[in-house]
């Protein structure tokens, strides 16, 4: 089946929601000695995952994604993905200071990046808490350019 780069994004999203369905209430900012603890891992991570995207090097995207990530986004999705991303905002170029919050079993890390044609794009990283392998349980990339 062949799914146009919308339709993969909105997957993408829908996995993302499916990631932390169960989850109610509102997500809690997590600050101080917590928020560093997350963010010694989640860091190496984003960085990994955004020089994967900007190389176009579907390993280095994938490396720290769980199985649900790595059987919903496969190297031709990911390609498609891409595609649809950088024709509306360009190639990553950095991120800004994240915050982190925590919702039911769930921990969210969302960087303000910049990308060539727009800031303020939110890349959202979702890991489930009690793992230790701190595999990636959720992503998306929310912007106005990105929405239908």
């Amino acid at each position: 089946m062949n799914l146009s780069p919308v339709h993969l994004l909105a997957a993408l999203a829908i996995l993302a929601g499916v990631c932390i369905s169960g989850c109610t209430g509102q997500d809690t900012v997590i600050t101080g000695e917590e928020r560093t603890a997350v963010l010694a891992y989640a860091d190496p991570i984003a960085d990994t995952l955004l020089q994967g995207f900007s190389e176009n090097n579907y390993t280095l995207y994938s490396r720290d994604f769980g199985p649900e990530m790595k059987k919903s986004l496969d190297e031709a999705a990911f390609s498609q993905n891409r595609e649809f991303v950088v024709s509306r905002i360009g190639l990553y170029e950095s991120r800004g200071e994240p915050v982190v919050t925590e919702r039911s079993e769930y921990v969210a890390v969302n960087y303000p990046a910049a990308f060539e044609r727009e800031d303020g794009v939110n890349v959202r990283l979702v890991f489930r808490k009690g793992d230790e392998e701190h595999l990636l349980s959720g992503l998306w990339f929310t912007s106005p350019a990105l929405q239908g």
